[in-house]
């Protein structure tokens, strides 16, 4: 490979490789270049990784993405983890039949999944709950509380359902809802609800079982909250708001050919009336356990 297409693809002029001291002014403005924009990125989202910061800027970008995240580790830009887990879901009987196994799913509002997690502030327990299409991982349905009961729980399930009759889909007749096995989707009220607008309840075994739930949970709490630390309710409700708006309108995903949710599902929709070869589907995995034949479901592009 030639000097030229080297230095091309390394982000460095031809003079920065006969000269060191070229090079190291070229670095020192690469640094400062890459720090401004991996802290620009974090305004609205303090807990975004290096690696989606890069694929959303790569077409303006003269460094590969493993250069991307080698700088930004040795500047200290890279994001920690917060490893901690709470179990929620029960390993006990379930109400409702397992309606993912093998499943594929080929559209939105196919099959919405539901979760609820914790979020601890000082001794304070808050439970958040969501609602999301796994189709285009938008976040349609979602909420704060300081009890974990079914009436709040059939509120996100009304927001979600109302996000979609904006939307213009009135009739969701026949959608997946898919659940862990908490109590409050269990409860009588919410089941019937669920029946009333023609809604398939389905419940996983183990958490694992319900991966885009889970996703949201750690998406909305590691990226956002965590880092912005509402002290109460009323905070946490505001913060809440923020971030999945955020999430929803600006976060690009990979697996949607890096579209957000919302930018995703108006491609989707417009393609309705003009017939398009793109397509997204949900293909099942390999089981985790032998005994169980449930797939989990994973976007391909």
């Amino acid at each position: 490979m030639s000097i030229r297409r080297s230095c091309h693809l390394l982000g460095f002029s031809r003079q920065a490789y006969y000269k060191p001291q070229a090079l190291r002014r070229e670095l020192v403005g690469l640094e400062d270049g890459l720090r401004s924009l991996i802290l620009s990125a974090r305004v609205a989202c303090p807990g975004l990784g290096c690696r989606p910061i890069y694929y959303a800027h790569a077409d303006q970008l003269s460094i590969g993405r493993d250069k991307f995240e080698a700088l930004a580790a040795e500047l200290g830009l890279q994001v920690k983890r917060n490893t901690r887990y709470i179990r929620t879901t029960k390993s006990d009987q379930r109400k409702f039949d397992n309606l993912l196994i093998d499943k594929q799913v080929r559209s939105i509002n196919e099959v919405w999944q539901a979760d609820m997690t914790y979020y601890l502030k000082g001794s304070k327990w808050y439970y958040l709950m969501f609602i999301t299409d796994v189709y285009s991982q938008r976040i349609l349905g979602y909420g704060a509380y300081s009890r974990a009961s079914a009436v709040h729980f059939k509120e996100v399930l009304k927001q979600a359902i109302a996000t979609r009759k904006k939307d213009g889909y009135t009739n969701l007749s026949g959608l997946i809802h898919h659940s862990d096995g908490g109590r409050q989707y269990e409860e009588r009220s919410y089941r019937e609800y669920c029946k009333g607008k023609g809604l398939k309840q389905s419940m996983c075994y183990y958490s694992w079982e319900n991966p885009y739930a889970e996703k949201t949970n750690d998406l909305i709490k590691n990226r956002y909250l965590n880092y912005w630390k509402p002290t109460n309710l009323h905070e946490l409700r505001l913060c809440l708001k923020q971030a999945v708006e955020h999430h929803n309108k600006f976060q690009q995903k990979r697996v949607l050919n890096n579209s957000t949710p919302i930018d995703f599902e108006w491609k989707i929709k417009s393609m309705e009336s003009s017939p398009s070869n793109y397509t997204l589907n949900l293909k099942p995995s390999k089981p985790r356990t032998k005994n169980k034949k449930y797939k989990l479901v994973e976007i391909s592009e």
